[in-house]
């Protein structure tokens, strides 16, 4: 992220092995679906959460817990910036195996992480992709451009859901056959999971 030094994603460091790194990509990956089968459009969130201190309260902040350095971390539940305040996006692929993005912020979020980044150096910030922690950072310089990056821990379907939302940074005008694209290979992922699904239990 520009202006932020990386942290290997928690939840997703190293490079992918085992059935249980396995189920976890199977069931956020099952999740994104559903949500695209329920409403015909993608809904995901991708929020960048400031560190913060246990003693502001349970109201105002939460733990998570990071995977390099393993440790436990408060972080503010109001986000700095939101999925609200996405103009355009980039995603490229991580050396662990997953995904990252690049993000344009509109004015909005532009100022606030210009304003965050310039009182927090050396503060870490989180971003959760629908709820998990994706990716950890440490704010090593002031944003003025409105341009962040989480450089790890998306899955293939939420990079489609986010180009079912918002055109690429430099291919703005080809948007609308992007998001016909992303739309498809979603509702073919979710019609794929709907049919390898096993049966749920007749109830007697």
């Amino acid at each position: 992220m520009g202006g932020f030094l990386d942290f290997p994603p928690a939840g997703f460091g190293g490079r992918m092995r085992g059935m249980k790194r396995w189920w976890i990509w199977v069931l956020a990956g099952m999740m994104v679906a559903g949500r695209l089968e329920a409403g015909g459009k993608p809904q995901i969130s991708v929020r960048i959460h400031a560190e913060s201190h246990e003693r502001e309260g349970e109201s105002f902040v939460t733990q998570v817990e990071l995977a390099e350095p393993k440790k436990k971390i408060h972080i503010k539940k109001v986000p700095v910036v939101s999925e609200r305040n996405i103009a355009g996006i980039l995603p490229f692929s991580s050396a662990d195996g997953s995904l990252g993005c690049t993000f344009l912020l509109d004015p909005d979020g532009a100022q606030k992480i210009e304003e965050h980044t310039t009182g927090a150096r050396d503060m870490i910030v989180v971003a959760l992709v629908n709820g998990r922690v994706a990716c950890a950072m440490r704010v090593d310089r002031r944003i003025t451009d409105g341009v962040i990056t989480v450089a790890s821990g998306f899955l293939p379907e939420e990079v489609l859901a986010l180009q079912a939302l918002h055109p690429t940074l430099g291919k703005e005008k080809e948007f609308k056959k992007q998001k016909k694209e992303a739309l498809a290979s979603l509702a073919k992922r979710a019609k794929a999971q709907k049919q390898s699904a096993p049966d749920k239990p007749k109830a007697e």
